[in-house]
């Protein structure tokens, strides 16, 4: 780490700098999600192969001794996500509720994008945004692991989002590109790329996005401002400047027991959390803000399309429950939870869940469907080894019922395939496939 980095820490930390230095000599400790939409906590348990320990952030974050996750059948069925144990600070501040419509503005790759979702137990929405359109992808991916059916994913600039959706969202988070300070343990080259003005010019862009947040958060609705790194520059001086600008929205007590308060940089700044390594995790912090108020407006939202007989038929053979709402455009079927929002404004990746497509008369399943943790289907449970086979795209030789039909591991859904009656026609995308 360079020296002038060092120096601000010690001049932060005082007489706990000896401990933060001390700290940044371990090993940083993995951890991980439980996705409570695929199962339950309990259950995962029972289920997961190495030992776990509560981190004390999220009530189903647990440190764990896996190193690589991508070998393991049950990530690939989204049953969990790995994620830095303190990451998770945030959405537990952000509390969402079944039912919120909520955005994330600066997703990917999407922690707290399913963390939020987890929330919200496939009821209300979230709008998953983010910029960068190759990141966007890595996010529609690990939205689709997940199995939600109500996340809107966009990839816009926060000023097309707020436009597109002004004082339109329950709940806001805003978790800011930074310098990275609270990353320099896991990532030693973000200490490389450091200098002593990368928190001041990360705070200009973040003042920016925080002003799109502001108009995307409807009266009454609550704001987590949240990063990565520990300057002042970009966490209580950036809330104070923030709350300066608008005599609308004020601090609020989280009521968590995790971190520790903020610097009083005035405005009540010291209710923000601050977590460094010494707290269990790698560096955070976290500021929840809510606006005075009440009403907004509402999302402008689509009447549910009729479904195509093609689609109608694959729904009925492969015996699934079926969505509430329902979208066409252009032979893709889409189905959801949430009814579809009107997007005009702004680029949108993914509008929920892609049911499929009509191709020459006949229906396409997409594996977002089979990977859906709503729908209820007809589903052949494999051993591990035809898993393993499964991943890597070959076809199984297992005679079930013709059809289509959703592969599962632990009941947990891989993707789907279809039979002849002899074998399984392997539908496993191939650039998710193992080699």
């Amino acid at each position: 780490m360079k020296k002038e980095y060092l120096e601000r820490m010690q001049q932060m930390l005082g007489a706990e700098y000896p401990a933060y230095i001390a700290c940044m000599e371990e090993k940083p400790r993995r951890a991980l999600r439980v996705n409570t939409l695929r199962m339950s906590t309990e259950a995962f348990l029972k289920t997961y192969a190495y030992p776990l320990e509560p981190t004390g952030f999220a009530a189903n974050g647990f440190y764990t001794e896996e190193e690589h996750p991508s070998a393991s059948l049950l990530y690939h069925t989204g049953a969990y996500y790995m994620q830095e144990a303190s990451a998770s600070a945030a959405v537990v501040l952000l509390d969402p509720q079944p039912g919120m419509r909520v955005l994330d503005l600066c997703a990917a790759p999407g922690s707290k994008t399913t963390q939020i979702l987890e929330c919200l137990k496939d009821e209300g929405m979230l709008a998953a945004n983010e910029i960068v359109t190759k990141r966007s992808m890595i996010l529609l991916e690990n939205v689709i692991r997940h199995g939600t059916d109500n996340c809107l994913v966009l990839n816009d600039s926060p000023k097309n989002i707020a436009k597109t959706f002004p004082e339109s969202f329950d709940a806001v988070l805003v978790d800011a590109p930074c310098s990275g300070e609270g990353m320099f343990r896991k990532d030693p080259s973000a200490a490389e790329e450091w200098t002593p003005g990368s928190p001041a010019g990360c705070a200009l862009r973040q003042e920016e996005i925080l002003e799109s947040a502001y108009r995307c958060l409807k009266p009454g609705g609550r704001m987590v401002y949240s990063t990565c790194t520990f300057s002042m520059e970009e966490n209580e001086e950036q809330i104070l400047s923030f709350l300066k600008k608008h005599a609308d929205m004020h601090m609020a007590e989280p009521h968590v027991t995790f971190g520790r308060p903020g610097y009083a940089a005035g405005m009540q700044t010291e209710y923000s959390r601050r977590i460094y390594p010494m707290d269990g995790g790698e560096g955070h912090f976290a500021a929840l803000l809510v606006k005075e108020g009440n009403g907004g407006n509402e999302m402008k939202t689509l009447s549910s399309d009729p479904l195509p007989k093609e689609a109608e038929a694959f729904l009925r053979e492969i015996g699934a429950s079926g969505f509430p709402y329902y979208n066409v455009r252009n032979g893709s079927v889409y189905g959801s939870t949430h009814s579809f929002v009107r997007v005009s404004g702004c680029h949108a990746v993914r509008s929920f869940t892609r049911i499929g497509e009509i191709v020459r008369g006949r229906f396409e399943p997409d594996h977002a469907f089979f990977m859906s943790s709503s729908q209820n289907m007809r589903s052949y449970e494999l051993t591990e080894e035809e898993a393993h086979r499964y991943m890597h795209g070959e076809q199984l030789p297992i005679r079930t019922e013709k059809g289509w039909l959703r592969v599962t591991f632990c009941g947990l859904p891989l993707g789907g395939a279809r039979s002849d009656g002899q074998a399984l026609k392997n539908k496993y995308p191939k650039y998710l496939r193992t080699r």
